[in-house]
């Protein structure tokens, strides 16, 4: 995209060398910097920054509740060593991950998510809520495990959610509106332009 831009602006200050705009044709460095072009510029500015902000702090939050899943998965793999049938729920868990991995995952892009992921986990909770309670150790054992399987699916609901956060669509249009109108406005009262302009433009592009 930005060689495109930068070709386009390009060409565009070659189509416009022999064009006379402005008072001070022969120093447009000082036309962009007249109010209307500082007001674009300030405008651009703050989208962008806005942009970069929004977009790292999407990043950070989904990097968290990937790495607060995977942790909370670890954990009741440990947790359930000490109840009943844990070879089986040991298979139930590892099922689980490999699926998101595998299945889920790909589908992350598109904001979708995978039914067997959803089914594994319901499973799981049924073993797990299903485990006789008779002695105490055990007792404490799956009530350990059933707050981890709690802290699973919260951390997947919440990456599930970071699948499909994006920018905001007026900030987006706003970024968009401003960095043509300071391109413009440098491509049209900096007329007419020599090459040491029309690289500064197509370096800005």
């Amino acid at each position: 995209t930005a060689l495109v831009a930068a070709a386009v602006v390009g060409a565009s200050a070659w189509l416009l060398r022999r064009v006379s705009i402005g008072q001070h044709r022969e120093r447009w460095q000082d036309q962009v910097t007249n109010p209307a072009g500082a007001m674009f510029n300030a405008l651009f500015l703050a989208s962008f920054a806005l942009s970069v902000i929004i977009s790292w702090q999407s990043y950070d939050h989904a990097k968290s509740d990937v790495a607060a899943e995977a942790s909370a998965l670890s954990s009741l793999y440990t947790d359930v060593t000490d109840l009943p049938g844990s070879a089986g729920l040991h298979r139930e868990i590892t099922d689980y991950a490999t699926t998101v991995v595998n299945d889920e995952w790909p589908l992350l892009r598109a904001g979708s998510s995978s039914p067997t992921a959803d089914a594994d986990l319901r499973r799981l909770t049924q073993q797990i809520l299903a485990i006789p309670t008779t002695q105490d150790a055990i007792q404490a054992a799956r009530q350990e495990a059933a707050a981890q399987l709690d802290a699973v699916v919260a951390a997947r609901d919440l990456r599930l959610r970071d699948a499909t956060t994006s920018l905001p669509t007026g900030l987006l249009v706003c970024l968009v509106i401003t960095a043509l109108a300071v391109l413009t406005h440098g491509l049209l009262v900096g007329s007419p332009h020599s090459w040491s302009s029309g690289v500064t433009v197509m370096l800005e592009a």
